[in-house]
């Protein structure tokens, strides 16, 4: 791995992989590994017959193949194939490239494929915890793409010899345990973090289910709800059955108005998914716009191909005096009469079901199918009184706004892609915020593993587990 960087700051060293700590070595990933070969047929801790038999992937690391496939792939003769214990290291030599190595720490023993190598570190140097990240950065990454050889890209293969000869930093092994602590610490709090939005959407999802269907009468008192027999199935009594044009109307431009220098532009990246509602846009000149169609602020805008529609992208031109336009693969849409409020035409246009009937109705070529307008216009939606709208609306904007906070907490931690320089000092105040908020991103991994930390002051007196 090669970073070079000719300006250091004080504490730190030039070294061939850049700027590094003063007490870390440079070492080659055979000083700190030991290949171990044991296979089923030879283990006697346990029934090899009963350990699980596991699959070795490039996101979620070491996990059940019945997991990952639904079904369990091995032969059934696992005599070849090697145990890995809790710790150890696996790779698979075809797409280590692609970041295919992981410790297993979810099981204390496992199968992998013969193929893989398995790695048991030396302990007196180095911990796994630490080293399981580290090899996974983008400058590991360069060096297997440097090493890997193989006529066919997808089955390039890197030789032992030469990952073994992968040099890497490593810092003092109080230090790594300290790293690797912390990097442990807030993923398992990230992970915990994206179990409730997760959550919260299936929450959505299933809250939809029964506002469309029975309006916003308690879960547990649906059965008493009055219902009616309609060409879409069951509604409730009061609600009427109108197609979606004898409520909405498309955007046009009107005669009298002129396009300025300056517009407001609505790409189909920039249209949200699931819980944001208003949509962003960037300011471009007359000169840029290859193309587009007009919109105004409170128009739903409703992506209208393939995928776009299919996941749910839609969003509400924000209230702005500019002129709009967006792109030409959406539908501009507002209600047309006092009969339906816009934010119940908002949900009832994300509802999961209303989705799945049109889009087996899109036409086109494979990859580029459109919703014909009139499918819109002649879609049948129950339509309950204006107070059941805004009650309807208002539950589901309370779980969105939910959704929304979680999204942008995951997000500013998560989806931080400027990686600093190497000898970007960690200070000890960033740490303890760091700490605080409990966040992991991989502008702060990598500045773990690059940089270090001042863990004498920063680590809790209760220790760590590594």
């Amino acid at each position: 791995m090669s970073n070079q960087n000719n300006d250091v700051t004080e504490g730190f060293k030039m070294t061939e992989l850049g700027p590094l700590p003063e007490d870390w070595d440079i070492v080659s990933l055979g000083d700190v590994f030991r290949e171990v070969d044991i296979r089923a047929s030879e283990f006697r801790d346990q029934d090899p017959d009963k350990l699980p038999v596991l699959s070795l992937t490039k996101n979620y690391g070491l996990m059940l193949q019945s997991e990952r496939f639904g079904k369990r792939i091995a032969l059934e003769d696992i005599s070849n194939y090697k145990v890995v214990k809790r710790g150890e290291i696996v790779y698979n030599p075809y797409v280590i490239w692609e970041g295919a190595i992981h410790v297993l720490e979810r099981f204390d023993y496992g199968l992998v494929s013969p193929v893989y190598p398995v790695l048991e570190t030396k302990t007196e140097r180095s911990t796994p915890y630490f080293l399981d990240p580290l090899l996974r950065t983008p400058l590991a990454i360069l060096a297997y793409n440097r090493f890997a050889s193989g006529a066919v890209n997808r089955r390039r293969s890197i030789r032992k010899p030469d990952f073994m000869a992968i040099q890497i930093p490593l810092p003092p092994l109080p230090e790594q345990k300290v790293i690797a602590w912390v990097l442990t610490t807030v993923q398992k709090s990230v992970e915990a973090q994206d179990k409730i939005i997760t959550a919260a959407r299936e929450l959505k999802k299933s809250l939809m289910l029964h506002l469309f269907n029975f309006g916003t009468v308690p879960v547990t008192e649906a059965e008493k709800v009055q219902l009616k027999e309609t060409e879409i199935g069951l509604v409730p009594e009061q609600w009427e059955l109108v197609k979606l044009g004898e409520v909405i109307t498309f955007t046009k431009k009107p005669s009298n108005v002129d396009i300025p220098e300056c517009i407001s532009f609505i790409p189909m990246e920039l249209l949200p998914v699931g819980a944001s509602r208003f949509t962003n846009y960037k300011n471009i000149t007359k000169d840029e716009l290859r193309s587009g169609i007009y919109c105004e602020s409170g128009d739903i805008l409703l992506a209208k191909i393939t995928p776009c529609f299919e996941n749910g992208k839609q969003g509400i031109v924000p209230a702005s005096e500019n002129v709009f336009s967006a792109t030409t693969e959406v539908f501009p849409i507002k209600p047309k009469t006092s009969r339906i409020k816009q934010d119940y035409l908002f949900y009832l246009l994300e509802y999961p079901k209303l989705r799945q009937d049109v889009a087996t109705k899109m036409e086109g070529t494979t990859g580029r199918k459109r919703v014909p307008k009139p499918i819109i216009d002649q879609y049948l939606i129950p339509l309950p009184s204006l107070e059941i709208q805004e009650q309807i609306a208002r539950m589901l904007s309370a779980i969105d706004e939910k959704i929304e906070a979680e999204e942008k907490r995951f997000v500013s931690t998560i989806n931080i892609t400027t990686a600093p320089t190497a000898n970007s000092a960690f200070s000890t105040a960033r740490l303890s915020q760091l700490w605080k908020t409990v966040t992991l991103c991989r502008h702060v991994q990598w500045e773990l593993l690059t940089c270090g930390l001042c863990y004498a002051t920063f680590c809790p007196t209760a220790g760590h587990p590594y």
